[in-house]
């Protein structure tokens, strides 16, 4: 105690200004309302910015959490939009009698591979047989090559033994979407007549004539268009529809052949 009080002693005329400056910045502030508003408006702006720091810091450290929710959030959104695109297909195909679709999710996919390949989650159980095509909700994906009891593997537009018929949108030429590796969001439009009226921007789609894939199915919009001065077909560079290092979930087009077209071709062979 007397070493406190030998402190506030030896420091005397401190505390007695600090005490009077107080006394003076109490009668000043709250006897005049002129300073009082200014005082007030100089702390609100003070506290405001020590409040929006820490919300700022608070947010920063919880943006795991806010991801995880939205993450959650999104997967809710695509499950609801694909059944809804689900039922859109299913209702389509009914309509044209061409038989139904069966969504499948993927769950194994390369793109950076000379030959790429896609597995699918359904298989013969699930109505899906070899020769069927696949595609999304952006374009053509791929062909199923081989099935099992509850899974497929996909021949992919990323293959080199893929081979698509194609044509331009509104016109009836056409020729075969083919990948000759590299980019995965390139391939090339091969054996077009020469005289077709194709130019870039144009939009490529499903001929029809294969019992693959229905027609005007989107494949990929034209990027480069080459007239070969020694070639009687055009070299067409197309930027692919359908984003293949980013397929979650595919449709297959699970259409019954028509019988006498499958027989009429067995003859033939």
């Amino acid at each position: 105690m007397r070493s406190l009080l030998d402190f506030i002693a030896r420091h005397s005329y401190a505390f007695l200004f600090i005490l009077l400056e107080t006394l003076s910045l109490v009668l000043l502030f709250g006897l005049n309302d002129r300073q009082n508003a200014s005082f007030m408006t100089s702390a609100n702006n003070v506290s405001g910015k020590v409040l929006e720091w820490r919300t700022g810091v608070s947010q920063y450290f919880g943006l795991r959490k806010e991801n995880a929710l939205l993450i959650e959030e999104n997967v809710r959104l695509r499950e609801q939009l694909y059944a809804i695109a689900d039922s859109a297909l299913n209702r389509y195909a009914d309509s044209v009698g061409q038989g139904r679709v069966v969504v499948a999710r993927v769950i194994d996919n390369s793109v950076r591979r000379d030959d790429n390949y896609i597995t699918i989650n359904k298989g013969r159980k699930d109505g899906i047989e070899p020769g069927m095509g696949v595609y999304n909700s952006c374009g053509v994906v791929g062909v199923i090559m081989v099935c099992g009891k509850h899974y497929s593997v996909v021949l992919p537009v990323l293959n080199s033994k893929t081979s698509i018929s194609c044509k331009v949108k509104g016109s009836d030429n056409f020729g075969f979407l083919e990948w000759t590796g590299g980019n995965p969001y390139i391939a090339q439009l091969k054996d077009l007549p020469y005289h077709s009226d194709v130019n870039c921007g144009d939009t490529l789609v499903t001929s029809g004539f294969s019992s693959v894939f229905p027609e005007g199915v989107p494949v990929g919009v034209v990027q480069e268009v080459e007239r070969l001065s020694n070639a009687y077909t055009l070299k067409v560079t197309v930027r692919l529809a359908a984003e293949m290092s980013n397929l979650g979930w595919v449709y297959v087009d699970a259409k019954t052949q028509d019988e006498e077209i499958v027989e009429l071709f067995q003859q033939i062979r």
